[in-house]
């Protein structure tokens, strides 16, 4: 909610004095839509986030059973030698055996570290769905700001050549009076030094557009051409109470932040869990081809099953560390919450404040150029 807040106010700000651009212009809409599609960061953040979304599946796959296959194939040579003689006498002799079977292995019980991974990394997915929106909005308040300060830049650039024209006239109109001794030398002086000032913004406006286009096509991606300004301007509340209100339920930062001390609560548990008792059901099947067995009609099948309990005891304070670290992230994700309060606030607080004063600005602007 801070960023649309802010991309409302700049937009509400730079329209207000814009002239009205000839038909067929570029649309405020269409580069919009082009910083969507075609910006770098913000199809990066779209990977890492579609990225993040595959570890669900994973999580989820800890609680199915895990099936795996095998074949081995092996080649024995067993001899021995007489230590009297040192005669070395072959027992069976070289032969190959050939094995292969199924393992299958899935947790029915783990203290809860399978549903606590599982619920952390759902938390982790909604965490960076709310940083691929506030990236969004970085990237359109960007484009917004370079769409509306070309026009604003050319409109000031406009206003800048008319008022050196004007104070041409000006000069020329002194110098002619002072020619037939209606004004003195320093009525010229003063005129001529009115132009000079004129001159010198017209020049500094010439650069701040160059800066302004330069901008535009770093991050739109294309040469302005033709812009046109918005026809219609975005609603704002009607109160600093109700846009901080807004922002305290909207903010993608907050909801970052909110999602992240989730995700650690969950990471907590787990690391808790993972030092508790843990149940699975396991179960083999092989089937095993020894050829000298085989020469007898004996081929080994085997079917083997059961259930495993399971619980750490000793392992050098891996667990304790483990457990001292996530409440330690735990805490911090907290009070990353309480911050990222702080600053939405504060955020909302100024910019609200600065559109109060530029819309007053504006207003007396108004009224001086129209003086």
């Amino acid at each position: 909610m801070t960023t649309n807040l802010k991309t409302r106010l700049f937009m509400f700000l730079a329209i207000l004095a814009l002239p009205c651009l000839p038909a067929g212009a570029e649309s405020f809409e269409a580069a919009l839509k082009r910083t969507l599609e075609t910006n770098p960061s913000l199809s990066s953040e779209r990977s890492r986030y579609l990225a993040i979304r595959q570890n669900q599946i994973v999580a989820v796959s800890a609680s199915l059973p895990q099936v795996s296959a095998y074949a081995r194939s092996s080649t024995n040579d067993m001899t021995s030698i007489n230590d009297v003689t040192g005669e070395e006498i072959s027992l069976i002799g070289k032969h190959r055996n050939d094995s292969w079977g199924l393992s299958a292995k899935m947790d029915v019980f783990t203290s809860g570290k399978n549903f606590s991974d599982l619920m952390k990394t759902r938390a982790d997915i909604r965490a960076q769905r709310q940083s691929l929106i506030s990236t969004e909005q970085r990237v359109l308040l960007g484009a917004i700001s370079a769409y509306l300060g070309v026009l604003r830049d050319e409109a000031v650039l406009s206003l800048r050549q008319k008022n050196v024209e004007v104070l041409t006239r000006q000069y020329e109109s002194v110098t002619d009076q002072f020619e037939v001794g209606i004004v003195t030398r320093t009525d010229i002086a003063q005129s001529e030094s009115r132009l000079e000032l004129a001159q010198a913004r017209l020049i500094r406006q010439q650069a701040s557009l160059a800066a302004s286009r330069a901008t535009y096509l770093e991050v739109i991606g294309v040469d302005p051409e033709n812009l046109s300004a918005p026809e219609t301007l975005p609603e704002l509340p009607g109160s600093l109470e109700e846009a901080l209100d807004i922002a305290m339920r909207q903010s993608p930062a907050m909801m970052l932040a909110r999602e992240n001390s989730r995700s650690a609560d969950y990471a907590s548990f787990s690391a808790v869990a993972g030092s508790l008792p843990k149940v699975s059901l396991f179960g083999t099947y092989s089937i095993t081809e020894d050829p000298n067995r085989m020469k007898q009609g004996i081929e080994e099948e085997m079917t083997n099953f059961g259930i495993e309990v399971s619980m750490p005891i000793f392992t050098g304070g891996k667990s304790y560390a483990a457990v001292r670290a996530s409440q330690h992230v735990k805490n911090t994700t907290r009070m990353l919450v309480h911050a990222a309060r702080d600053s939405v606030e504060r955020d909302v607080t100024v910019s609200w404040y600065n559109f109060k004063a530029a819309t007053g600005e504006i207003e007396a602007s108004t009224k001086q150029i129209n003086a």
